[in-house]
């Protein structure tokens, strides 16, 4: 199965895009729900999520494909998956996303 840039295969999801260089990324999906605490979320999140979430050289594109191939992975196992801790996770991403945009406008206005 393929979303945008990203292979799941039987055990891991993949970064397979093209012209970045030596940039990788690939989570095993054996550990995929481990969960972590950020300060800025007071709760759980998905620490593959936070992960991606700071590679910089994906594209907001990029974490919206990796965020729906994490979900249709994670289905697999819907006993284990935790919506709850996906949308905290999902909310911690776009407010990591929109405050990076808001500091480079930041940076554009000096």
């Amino acid at each position: 199965m393929k979303f945008g840039n990203w292979n799941i295969s039987g055990n891991a999801i993949e970064w397979a895009g093209k012209g970045l260089g030596a940039n990788t990324f690939q989570l095993d999906k054996a550990s995929m729900l481990e969960t972590v605490m950020v300060e800025e979320a007071e709760t759980p999140l998905y620490k593959w999520i936070v992960m991606a979430t700071g590679e910089s050289w994906l594209t907001e594109d990029d974490l919206y494909d990796f965020n729906f191939a994490f979900a249709f992975a994670a289905g697999a196992t819907p006993d284990k998956f935790s919506y709850e801790i996906f949308d905290n996770s999902l909310e911690y991403q776009f407010n990591t996303l929109e405050a990076d945009e808001d500091d480079d406008d930041d940076d554009d206005d000096e």
